[in-house]
């Protein structure tokens, strides 16, 4: 099944659930733009947090694969195409390394798998700016979640090589991810390919294979 196949089924599901949430007396059409969820709604996009977990999405993100569209009217909230556009071909940093298992954190200790990376700047002046586009194909049946993040505060400075970690602690140098992709909840072997750039440089790729069986809630 592709990515493009999906999209009928997300819309779908999100219209029979806030169709749900609806006078059984309302058109299903206008169900879609004036339900009134229930339960909570932290992201206040008009999706309950219960109903972000069938449909895939972040129910701390209102904007869950990063496009500019609200969850709730996006016809597939989980895949945003790249809006990456860099002309400059300057290699300012690069990509070590990639982690999606066998994370450890600043101490080296174990840590709950994440997508991590490790990154260099290979210049002279420090670099900003960053922001990054990756995606996950789930590699039995092809389907494909993609994610557009900026990276505010992300800073590598002259010759400095550090970690850039997606794993929700709220911790320096870590950004949010979206707990409910399927790379917390796919028990297919997954194939994680990352676009990172910063404004003036080159971006940079990478892609690393998550072993079948492995969601990413530990080690």
């Amino acid at each position: 099944m592709s990515k493009k196949a999906l999209i009928l089924p997300v819309a779908t599901v999100l219209l029979a659930l806030l169709s749900a949430c609806s006078s059984a007396n309302t058109p299903v059409g206008a169900a879609t733009r004036s339900a009134t969820p229930t339960g909570p709604d932290a992201d206040g996009d008009g999706i309950p947090d219960g109903a972000e977990a069938a449909l895939g999405t972040d129910p701390s993100n209102a904007d869950t694969d990063g496009d500019g569209q609200n969850d709730r009217i996006d016809p597939d909230p989980t895949f945003g195409d790249n809006p990456i556009h860099e002309t400059s071909t300057s290699a300012g940093f690069t990509i070590d390394a990639i982690l999606v298992e066998n994370n450890v954190d600043a101490n080296n200790q174990p840590a709950p798998d994440h997508l991590e990376l490790s990154i260099t700047n290979t210049g002279t002046a420090n670099i900003t700016g960053f922001d990054i586009y990756y995606t996950i194909t789930d590699l039995t049946t092809n389907q494909v979640q993609g994610f557009y993040r900026t990276l505010p505060g992300f800073k590598l400075a002259a010759g400095e090589r550090k970690s850039l970690h997606f794993d929700n602690t709220g911790q320096p140098d870590h950004f949010s991810a979206d707990p409910n992709s399927m790379y917390y909840t796919d028990h297919n072997e997954l194939k994680v390919e990352v676009t990172l750039h910063a404004a003036g440089y080159a971006p940079q790729t990478a892609s690393v294979n998550k072993a079948a069986g492995t969601e990413g809630g530990g080690d």
